[in-house]
């Protein structure tokens, strides 16, 4: 397996454009190479699978060989289409809009998504970028904008906050949970610009540490 782990790693070096590879019959098996040849090479992976349970397998096994600080990210596809006037699953809605945000922000190792996502339309990556944010400390960004865009992407205002997709507003302080974050953000305002912005504990509202900046994914992948 070595050796010819070794020949598809110089043959994706050379850009050859259809490589094959037999004998791996289990999605695990799969995972495992992918996940050694990604290390060995530095090059992202798309994996196309059949269906959105599919997805889910390949994702376990790419996070048990590969490790969740490869980056990978899952763009699930709809059940229903949201463009026929029909509503799709509201945790498929997040999730795609998620993936679409981190792929818009940074560059992962592996892509995981059903061959249908290839062909369903979704928004260019600057409607993304419009209907999230990305906070620091210092900048101007005024409240009523912030607002604005967390309902554009989304989110509902709870008083206070207690899941993400959620946000909540006390005067010059605007409490936001993105849904890729562990714990919420408190953003505090002077005027316009952004004075501090602290991650809290939810249930107790303490402080957990102050941070330069947070980048809010949407909720969804079209405004509202």
């Amino acid at each position: 397996m070595a050796e010819q782990l070794d020949v598809i790693r110089r043959q994706i070096e050379r850009g050859t454009r259809v490589i094959s590879l037999s004998g791996l019959i289990s999605p695990a098996a799969k995972a495992s190479v992918l996940a050694r040849l990604h290390a060995a090479t530095g090059k992202a992976f798309v994996i196309v699978t059949a269906s959105n349970s599919d997805m889910e397998s390949w994702l376990g096994d790419l996070l048990h060989f590969a490790g969740g600080e490869t980056g990978i990210i899952a763009l699930p596809s709809f059940e229903v289409d949201p463009y026929a006037g029909a509503s799709p699953h509201a945790e498929t809605q997040e999730r795609r809009a998620l993936a679409l945000w981190q792929m818009r922000e940074r560059t992962a190792g592996f892509v995981v998504l059903p061959a249908r996502s290839l062909i369903q339309r979704t928004v260019s990556p600057a409607a993304i970028a419009a209907i999230g944010c990305v906070l620091r400390r210092d900048a101007d960004f005024p409240p009523e904008t912030l607002v604005e865009t967390l309902f554009a992407g989304g989110y509902v205002r709870e008083e206070p906050l207690f899941g993400p997709g959620q946000f909540s507003v006390r005067g010059g302080i605007v409490d936001v949970w993105s849904p890729d974050a562990e714990t919420p953000a408190r953003v505090e305002f002077f005027g316009d610009t952004i004075d501090s912005i602290r991650t809290f504990d939810a249930d107790t509202q303490l402080s957990i540490a102050q941070i330069d900046e947070i980048a809010v994914a949407p909720m969804r992948e079209a405004a509202t």
